[in-house]
């Protein structure tokens, strides 16, 4: 058997023990936005969802914060440091502390060990091993402990190889357009 079989053979034993892990990657905007919109068809199709925010502080300007009030299974939890109308040029240092950081992990851990959440949406994750404040290996046991009954969406700026290899879909965002920086302001319902 050649490496590229066993590889294969690997791959195709690992997606049968956990279920499907989706990276979105690219304007961490937009991965955001994309993760929230698998969370709103989920929650059509009667899915449990979570969505665990590690960039974002708890901020009730968000759309998102109040909008999980009115959709039955989906819940969310911010953890980071940067409020709706920020970007993480405007927090000294990282985007989360290492107690939030975690807090988050143990919060994700619980999701897969219950085995009672449907997708689990961990925004800003990618990010954060990119930055090198998270060792990729531990989201890797995490992605791995999981279920065939739990969907993983990680997001963030970029993605390693290994991680790409993992994923079953990688989908890569970019803006095409945007205003200029004197005439941007955010968009309530847009952008936030």
């Amino acid at each position: 058997m050649s490496t590229t079989d066993e590889k294969t053979d690997e791959k195709q034993a690992d997606d049968a023990r956990r279920g499907y892990l989706l990276l979105l990657v690219g304007d961490e905007r937009r991965t955001s936005e994309a993760a929230l919109g698998i969370a709103l068809r989920g929650a059509g199709h009667n899915l449990r969802v979570h969505i665990s925010q590690l960039l974002n502080r708890a901020d009730r300007l968000r759309g998102e914060v109040a909008a999980v009030s009115f959709l039955t299974g989906v819940t969310l939890s911010q953890h980071g440091r940067i409020g709706a109308v920020q970007t993480q040029s405007d927090v000294d240092g990282p985007g989360i502390s290492e107690d939030r950081l975690e807090k988050a992990l143990q919060e994700a851990s619980t999701h897969v060990d219950r085995q009672v959440t449907n997708i689990l949406i961990m925004d800003g994750l990618l990010t954060l091993i990119e930055d090198g404040n998270l060792d990729e290996s531990r989201v890797m046991t995490l992605v791995n402990r999981a279920g065939h009954g739990l969907d993983i969406v990680l997001t963030g700026r970029s993605a390693s190889d290994a991680m790409m290899t993992a994923a079953d879909s990688v989908t890569e965002m970019k803006s095409v357009k945007e205003p200029a920086a004197d005439e941007s302001s955010p968009r309530r319902g847009i952008h936030y």
